[in-house]
């Protein structure tokens, strides 16, 4: 239970014990009766209501704070992994981030002539500790994205892993996961600069974190 403490206490980014978060999650959970009814409904609150926006990348550590981010009210997948984890945390659900690669077969063609590429890095899910086990599950898109481009939206349940799909509505190719580099207790910024060249050229992550 000691490394659990980890996974339940604010840092800098996840900032669970900022008012904003707590008084959301409060409102969010107050008549649950379950760790896993708690869970979910944070959960379809990130997803639908922390709407998904790849272009609110940010070089400022403010950018990457839950609090900040819950005003706003959108963000891209690592930005809606971090709200998630906050809430989590403030409802007392141990919670931690897997930052992982995956290949999108569905990105606008658009997007992929920006990052020449259709891999995105940093993609981040979360993972929940309920019933002595690690859940995971990928508040990435909102319901409104997934009905436009024919995909399943994530639903989840508190109980079973539920990560963005294989693929689409129609049986065609649309997540892989490319490279995993591990699971964490806080926001691996660093570690996410170092690893960007990897997939992008210069310009395009100067963009990403401009």
């Amino acid at each position: 239970m000691k490394d659990l403490f980890l996974y339940l206490s604010p840092t800098a980014f996840i900032d669970s014990d900022y008012p904003v978060v707590q008084a959301l999650a409060k409102d969010l959970t107050m008549t649950a009766v379950s760790d896993e009814e708690k869970i979910t409904r944070i959960f379809y609150y990130v997803r639908d209501s922390v709407h998904y926006n790849m272009y609110t990348t940010s070089s400022e550590e403010g950018g990457y704070k839950a609090s900040k981010i819950i005003e706003k009210g959108k963000g891209f997948c690592a930005q809606k992994a971090i709200v998630l984890t906050a809430l989590a945390r403030a409802a007392e659900i141990p919670s931690r981030l897997v930052l992982v690669a995956i290949r999108n077969h569905k990105a606008p063609p658009e997007v992929v002539e920006i990052m020449k590429t259709d891999v995105f890095f940093p993609h981040i899910y979360n993972q929940f500790y309920i019933n002595s086990q690690w859940i995971s599950a990928a508040a990435t898109f909102d319901k409104i994205i997934c009905d436009k481009i024919n995909v399943a939206a994530v639903e989840f349940d508190g109980l079973t892993d539920a990560l963005l799909p294989a693929q689409d509505l129609s049986g065609n190719p649309y997540i892989d996961y490319v490279d995993h580099y591990g699971k964490f207790a806080d926001f691996p910024y660093q570690l996410i600069m170092e690893n960007m060249p990897k997939y992008y050229g210069p310009s395009y992550t100067k963009w990403f974190f401009m």
